[in-house]
């Protein structure tokens, strides 16, 4: 398939918690103080922290990311300071009047369901503001786009940012790298599994009406590729029993937690090679030629054609997702599909080793 260009638009309190709580009250773009009584976190240890800081909060969490060492959790409830310190994570109170970004997705969800702008590259939730945050491609009609977007909505709920660039995705019409159809080049992902073989994932704009898949030396990896349906950008290519490795560039595949907002991943794309950046948004909604993806991650890293299907990764071994295109100046906000939401729509399992 060509390079597709994008016409539309596009996150148990302790009882015994014995530490007080020192949270920092801010307005929503501020940057909070941060307390100096707790352990500085590795990104690691964060990820980790992640599903307790969330339980805990509940409806209650105004965002939460990584920053400086921290694990920062927002919060409408002064109350519960004492319990994210206690966890361990650091507590950011937020003064202003309680915002309800769910529902300000919902509306403009409904507003481009029946077409996406072609002025709206994404939308999605900003933590560290609590905001939504609309980003629109600079050019004649963005200042009257921006009104039709936002008109009725809580304007502190809502935060408007230009990008130089719409979104577009990434396999590219070529071959002789890592994955081809013979049409197409896209990039290898991750190895998974389920109880008829061994796949190997990549992008779903990649498999769609293709068969036999190669490698960088033309020989047959594959034939019967699958697609993930409902608007999800998946694709598995069906392998020899054992000879997808679970490693992605020699960094072993150990399991699939979360990276928080803030902290680093890095994509292995068949032309990018290694290019890492910080986790901007997650569940952005994402404009591709008029179609919009829903419930992809936003990272600030550099990719290029022909790395649709690139694995996203961390550091220590924990597979984060699957890329499915980029945006903005010189294609350097990149975008994947969770790895747990890949697995889901293909029904496989992630090999890890």
């Amino acid at each position: 398939m060509p390079l597709r260009r994008p016409r539309r638009l596009l996150l148990a309190a302790l009882a015994g918690a014995a530490a007080i709580g020192v949270g920092t009250a801010v307005p929503s773009l501020a940057t909070p103080a941060l307390p100096v009584d707790l352990p500085v976190l590795t990104e690691i240890a964060a990820t980790d922290l992640l599903p307790a800081v969330t339980e805990a909060a509940g409806v209650s969490l105004a965002g939460v990311w990584f920053e400086d060492g921290k694990l920062m959790a927002g919060t409408w409830d002064p109350a519960l300071a004492p319990v994210l310190t206690g966890l361990g994570a650091t507590p950011v109170v937020r003064d202003e009047p309680r915002r309800d970004t769910g529902a300000t997705l919902e509306a403009l969800t409904t507003r481009t369901a029946g077409a996406m702008p072609a002025g709206l590259a994404s939308y999605g939730v900003d933590p560290r503001s609590a905001q939504v945050v609309l980003d629109v491609v600079e050019g004649p009609g963005a200042d009257a786009l921006t009104r039709d977007l936002t008109a009725g909505l809580d304007p502190s709920a809502v935060r408007v940012e230009r990008v130089a660039g719409a979104p577009h995705r990434q396999a590219a019409v070529a071959g002789g790298d890592t994955i081809s159809d013979g049409n197409r080049r896209c990039t290898a992902g991750f190895a998974a599994s389920d109880s008829a073989g061994d796949w190997v994932l990549t992008a779903g704009h990649c498999t769609r009406g293709s068969s036999t898949w190669y490698d960088s030396e033309q020989a047959t990896i594959g034939t019967g590729a699958r697609s993930a349906g409902d608007g999800i950008d998946v694709g598995a290519v069906p392998v020899e029993s054992g000879s997808a490795s679970p490693t992605v560039s020699g960094t072993r595949v150990t399991g699939s937690k979360v990276a928080p907002v803030g902290s680093s991943v890095c994509l292995y794309g068949s032309t990018s090679g290694r290019s890492c950046g910080t986790v901007q948004r997650t569940d952005v909604t994402v404009n591709f030629e008029g179609q919009a993806q829903s419930g992809l991650t936003s990272v600030g890293t550099c990719a290029q054609e022909g790395d649709s299907g690139a694995p996203y990764i961390t550091s220590d071994g924990q597979a984060q997702g699957v890329h499915t295109g980029a945006g903005g100046a010189d294609n350097c906000t990149s975008y994947f599909t969770p790895i747990r939401t890949a697995t889901n729509a293909l029904g496989l399992s992630l090999t890890t080793g």
